[in-house]
């Protein structure tokens, strides 16, 4: 008998160092929070997503009926958490996620709300063994998995690369650096911010006081260090500046783009009820994001 298609998929995001956070910096927790009250897989009504604590579950609540919909399932679900690193990149904030196919229920009682399932015991056994930040993607979703680059990584699941334009980039300049800026299009505007991030996890990985933390950016350097062996090595020795990519002022406006929108996520939750309530003074709300739709 034929193993049954997967009907149900789960992305399981923990945020990283939730605890410290709390502890030491509660106005960062308050920031989390109007990030993630931001995030696109809110506005779809394909799916459903819970936020307690330091966990994030999105899920499809109507089953997948065939290849196409569990595709479009995978791929949006993928794309969610591609959404969060965008909106983390400069924030001193990480998150690691594994996405996975499994049995998931959720519902509602007069006084209680009721999630669990087989797919949310695996993602989170499975989340917390992995040294990494990032995405892993299980083999269960491997079928239907579509426009990003997968690594092997660990028992079941592979590393995914969320930075699109950094892979752009690599195939259309064969890894050798600088390139001409006629190679660089519209593929790859968002370059900055992978540039970014990478230049954070260097740093973390090079420099954060706790070694667990210092192994998980490891890990998720060196999967990118094996990926992009040209673009790395141009990129540590020119200390992650642009112009060992292409020519000086290719990504300006880009940058400029990519500075602000850090700015704007500096500001989340500012003015909010639980930040508020770590000051006496009320503070300005925050503008709109000039990437967020309008």
């Amino acid at each position: 008998m034929s193993k049954a298609e997967p009907e149900r998929f789960l992305l399981y995001i923990d945020i990283l160092g939730f605890s410290e956070m709390t502890k030491n910096d509660p106005r960062k927790v308050a920031r989390t929070y109007s990030i993630l009250n931001k995030l696109n897989a809110h506005k779809d009504d394909a799916f459903k997503t819970i936020v307690f604590s330091d966990t994030v579950l999105v899920y499809n609540p109507r089953e997948a009926r065939n290849d196409e919909e569990r595709n479009f399932f995978v791929w949006y679900l993928t794309e969610f958490a591609e959404d969060l690193y965008h909106k983390l990149v400069g924030q001193d904030i990480w998150f690691r996620a594994v996405l996975l196919a499994g049995d998931f229920h959720h519902y509602r009682l007069e006084n209680v709300e009721c999630f669990y399932g087989m797919a949310l015991i695996q993602a989170y056994l499975a989340e917390k063994r992995l040294p990494m930040m990032g995405l892993a993607l299980h083999s269960s979703c491997l079928p239907y998995s579509r426009f990003f680059r997968l690594a092997p990584f660990a028992d079941d699941f592979s590393f995914v690369y969320l930075s699109r334009p950094l892979e752009y980039l690599h195939e259309a300049s064969g890894d050798q650096y600088p390139v001409p800026s006629s190679i660089v299009s519209d593929h790859s505007p968002n370059l900055p911010e992978g540039v970014r991030y990478l230049s954070d996890i260097y740093r973390l990985m090079r420099s954060h006081d706790d070694p667990i933390v210092r192994a998980k950016a490891l890990t998720t350097w060196d999967f990118h260090a094996r990926r992009y062996p040209g673009m790395v090595a141009a990129l540590i020795a020119n200390d992650f500046d642009l112009g060992a990519l292409a020519p000086p002022g290719t990504w300006a406006d880009e940058s400029k783009a990519l500075e602000d929108n850090i700015k704007y996520y500096k500001r989340a939750g500012a003015g909010t009820e639980m930040s508020m309530s770590f000051t006496n003074r009320r503070t300005t709300k925050p503008k709109r994001s000039p990437r967020e739709d309008r």
